[in-house]
């Protein structure tokens, strides 16, 4: 423990090791004092107010790497915690028990005055700001004691704070003056808790002996997690009960830009739509969803405090426990649990045995001698103190309730129910039905949700309330929520209720439950409800509804397995081809076969549907997911042709699925190429949705399958500069990189590669899409060896997704790789196997490559030009006049001997700002030509190709250049 009242030390096993008088001690104390995480500014002012902000900060951190040095030295350096804007210390100390005994017992006159022991002998030379604050500091310590040692010899004499002064001063903070106290006897307890030093710690036992108690005793005021029954199924439900009133912190906390919080706030907003208010979420992956809401919560609660409480961890729900694994094993913050032991499911078990930070203590029953000392605090006999052990088993909330019967008079018995129950019976009706209705719910709600479930008339509520909170059976949260006292409560009112009351009142709560607007809906909760209320198949459709949102949150594989036993087992035809459907477009993005074979299926069963209406919205889906799959396995002739089937249903199906329908039908259009067609449907989009975050996107893709790179450019740079939470929904950087690699600005599309890499993560779809284009920004840069690796995992992403567009364009840009490194063989055994992958494609821009880089590979080979190629890009022309389809058509022209085709392949890149080809046309343009014509255009092919990077083509324009001086 660290000792500041007296001589400053640090004392373990009975010895006292002093701190330094130097700067790094003064740091120390000031960190001890402050409790939580201090800025470094803040800090570096403090001790060096008239020193530059730079050298402030640089003298900061040599002094906590000293300070971090001796805190290693007594086996305590992991309680330093620091980050790039922030320092925390997280050390047991004597001014917790000081403010402990404040709180709790309202002072002791009998203790010495801390302020002429504060410090004690601790002072030197300098640092007049620092030793100002630790004046001010030790003065309102000496003003705070004073205070509550006068209120408490007010309520008692001196004497009677004699003995929880020496516990203050041996053991612990001194115990609780209420006939309740689950501190009685806790004082080792409390010691114990504080001192543990693993990133986790779990109290086990029973429920009300007394483990929460412990933990808030020691930790005062720290943020509480707070499991309930019947709710582990709800994703991060602890989470947002947590952070809903806490909003204004947290709305604080996003605009620090130090934080790093900001990136957050939408993924974030999933959980809690107040930070998001009126404003559209971008389509968001599950898979990346997942771990940006872990990441996002987990320094939500970092910022909070440097330490977490967790209260009824068995019934805390899994998406919750893995964030608690998460934070433990960032060591940022520390979290203490308390779990009843007996009642921790299995799953639950298998987690903790998991968790190698963590550390379980079971927490006994009260002893013998701390139910006698309760009995003396109640006035009551402490002879009875063995009877009451026993029928309590030292279980601190059953004492409390048997010492409450006893004193309303009512015959000892160790069944708190029976207590529980009488006091419940003696209520009115309405009173009773409030009960049963919070007991049902298990979860704080306004009272006017539990008077509609408990059908209490208006007039009747509040004096219902007022009852039952006047007979401790309910209590009220700091926002005005009501629920049940204690679980025991609710165990013991249901057990009682009637088999058909408490039907009834599971259908009232579910209706009232799902009536609640969308963005407070809790679809599982309402499921769990008509699940136990019988009504299995209306179970069913609000399980589809919490799948979906388990998907949006991250919960893909709970997501799937809710679908697979809606799919299962509803009964009706149409909820069921809903369920196979969602897991269908689950494939999409991951294996297109399996996906395709799924969405084929459904299709074939929608004829099952007899309400006309559903049977057109799971025909529309269907077709929307086929034509997706299609565009991306690169069969545009069969996406074509599901295409007709879709348009004619478009006007029918909702608006949701007919704005996702004109989406895939524009990526179709794009790729025909119809960019006509596609600008129409965009517009037809804007009309529907016109606040989707999708339309900027779909408005850059247009232009760059229309040719206009640098517009596409422009598209993607403003919906990067108003939306960038979107690059976790929308292709952004990703899209944004391929029009920076054919401007020619290669470190920024290789950092927008990365970038899109990152937020994608684990999405085989777009890791994909995003590895291609970062493998040929490597190559035109000349980093073969990255690029290669980058292709290979491309490839082998392609084939795992059973996509051939994927796996061609992998091979076709892994041939240009080998072609320009010199690897001719390679390049050849790639093109030929593309070729049979590409051999149906209308793609123009995926044919023209495959047909250039063949052609080039021919002449390396120094074989003579094949005419079919030129012609099979020509043949493309009528639909797409793309600069890269006439660029790649001039360079076949120029390999059959057309003498203009390089000084049309420079006019075609410099018009469209291709910078990478009118480099490599320059060079054409100037091979042939006399030293004193070609030496300018060699000039300014060297300075662009050394200006943007084109590492290759830098090599031949100054080879050529040699000879030309030559």
């Amino acid at each position: 423990m660290l000792k500041l009242l007296g001589v400053p030390a640090w004392q373990a096993e009975g010895a006292d090791r002093p701190l330094p008088t130097t700067l790094p001690g003064c740091l120390l104390i000031h960190l001890a004092c402050a409790g939580h995480w201090v800025e470094r500014g803040q800090l570096a002012a403090l001790f060096w107010p008239d020193a530059e902000r730079e050298q402030a900060r640089h003298h900061l951190r040599v002094n906590l790497h000293r300070l971090r040095q001796w805190l290693d030295g007594i086996g305590q350096g992991d309680a330093l915690l620091a980050e790039r804007q922030r320092i925390c210390l997280t050390l047991p100390g004597d001014l917790a028990l000081l403010e402990q005994a404040c709180l709790e017992a309202d002072g002791a006159a009998l203790l010495a005055r801390p302020a002429a022991a504060w410090l004690q002998g601790f002072r030197s030379d300098g640092l007049d700001t620092f030793w100002d604050w630790a004046d001010r500091h030790g003065a309102r310590l000496q003003r705070r004691w004073d205070d509550a040692a006068r209120r408490a010899l007010q309520r008692a004499g001196s004497a009677a704070w004699r003995a929880p002064l020496r516990a203050l001063l041996d053991d612990g903070p001194a115990p609780r003056q209420t006939d309740d106290d689950a501190l009685c006897g806790r004082a080792e307890w409390l010691g114990r808790v504080r001192r543990e030093t693993a990133p986790a710690l779990v109290l086990l036992g029973e429920a009300g002996v007394g483990k929460t108690s412990v933990l808030k005793a020691a930790f005062p005021g720290a943020p509480v997690l707070q499991g309930r029954e019947g709710l582990a199924q709800m994703p991060y439900r602890p989470i947002v009960e947590l952070l809903l009133p806490r909003l204004d912190v947290l709305r604080a906390l996003l605009r620090q830009p130090e934080r790093g919080l900001a990136a957050y706030r939408l993924d974030l907003a999933r959980l809690l739509p107040e930070l998001a208010v009126d404003e559209p979420l971008p389509p968001l992956d599950a898979l990346s969803a997942r771990a940006r809401l872990l990441e996002g919560l987990a320094r939500v609660l970092e910022a909070l405090g440097p330490l977490l409480l967790v209260d009824d961890l068995q019934w805390v729900d899994a998406a919750s426990l893995e964030l608690l694994a998460l934070l433990s094993h960032r060591g940022r913050l520390r979290w203490r649990g308390a779990a009843r032991g007996e009642e921790l499911p299995a799953d639950h078990r298998q987690w903790l045995a998991r968790q190698q930070d963590l550390r379980c203590l079971p927490l006994p029953g009260l002893a013998l001698e701390a139910v006698q000392l309760l009995l003396g605090r109640a006035g009551q006999d402490a002879a009875d103190a063995p009877a009451l052990l026993a029928a309590s088993h030292g279980n601190a909330f059953v004492l409390g309730e048997l010492l409450r019967a006893r004193a309303d008079g009512v015959a000892v018995s160790p069944r708190v129910h029976e207590l529980l129950l009488r006091r419940w019976q003696a209520l009115s009706a309405a009173a009773r039905g409030l009960i049963g209705a919070a007991a049902m719910l298990a979860r704080p709600l306004p009272l006017a949700v539990l008077g509609h479930v408990a059908a209490v008339p208006d007039a009747e509520l509040l004096t219902a309330a007022r009852q039952a909170l006047e007979a401790a059976l309910l209590r009220e949260e700091p926002d005005g929520a009501l629920q049940c006292r204690h679980d025991l409560v609710r165990e013991a009112v249901l057990a009682v209720l009637p088999a058909f009351e408490a039907q009834s009142l599971r259908q009232r709560a579910a209706l009232a439950l799902g009536a609640r607007p969308e963005g407070a809906a809790e679809p599982l909760a309402v499921a769990a409800l008509w699940q136990a209320a019988g009504e299995t198949q209306t179970a069913l459709a609000w399980l589809h509804r919490g799948a979906a949102q388990q998907k949006l949150r991250g919960r893909y594989e709970e997501a799937q397995a809710l679908w697979q036993r809606i799919a299962a087992e509803s009964r009706e035809p149409a909820l069921a081809l809903q369920a196979r459907l969602s897991l269908a477009e689950c494939a999409l993005l991951h294996d297109l076969p399996a996906g395709r074979q799924a969405l084929q299926q459904v299709l074939a069963l929608a004829g099952a549907v007899a309400d006309p209406a559903q049977r057109e919205q799971i025909e529309g889906q269907a077709l929307a997911g086929l034509v997706d799959n299609a565009v991306f396995s690169g069969d545009l002739a069969a996406a074509a042709a599901l295409a007709e089937r879709l348009r004619p249903l478009l006007p029918r199906l909702p608006l949701a699925e007919r704005c996702n329908a004109c989406e895939v039908l524009i990526e179709l259009a794009m790729r025909e190429p119809d960019i006509p067609a596609a600008w129409a449907l965009l517009g037809q989009l804007r009309q529907l949705a016109p606040a989707r975050p999708t339309l900027l996107s779909y408005e850059g893709q247009i232009h760059w399958f229309g040719g206009q790179v640098r517009a596409a450019r422009d598209a993607f740079e403003l919906l990067l500069a108003r939306h960038p939470d979107y690059c976790r929904g929308l292709t952004i950087e990703s899209d944004l990189g391929v029009m920076l690699q054919a401007l020619g600005d290669l470190p920024r599309a290789e950092a927008m590669a990365r970038r899109s890499l990152q937020s994608w993560q684990g999405v085989a779809h777009t890791e994909t899409l995003s590895l291609l284009m970062l493998g040929l920004t490597l190559t035109s840069a000349g980093r073969y060896g990255e690029a290669r690796g980058v292709l290979d995992q491309a490839l082998a992403l392609g084939r795992a997704q059973g996509s051939a567009l994927f796996e061609a364009e992998a091979l076709t840009r892994r041939a240009r790789l080998y072609w320009q490194s010199g690897c001719i063989e390679l390049a050849e055994a790639d093109l030929a196997a593309a070729e049979p992958l590409l051999a149906g494609s209308r793609d123009p821009l995926r044919v023209s490559h495959l047909s250039w880089l063949r052609g080039l590979v021919r002449e390396a080979r120094g074989l003579p030009p094949d005419p079919a190629l030129a012609a099979r890009v020509r043949a493309l022309l009528p639909r797409s006049h793309h600069p890269l389809l006439l660029i790649r058509l001039a360079r076949l022209d120029g390999l059959a001997g057309d003498v203009a085709a390089a000084a049309r392949q420079v006019a075609i890149a410099r018009d469209a700002g291709l910078l990478e080809p009118l480099a490599e046309g320059l060079l054409l343009q100037a091979s042939g030509l006399p030293a004193q014509e070609a030496r300018p255009l060699l000039l300014e092919a060297v300075e662009l190709a050394q200006r943007q990077g084109f590492v290759e083509l830098l090599g031949r324009a100054d080879a050529a250049l040699a000879s030309t001086g030559r």
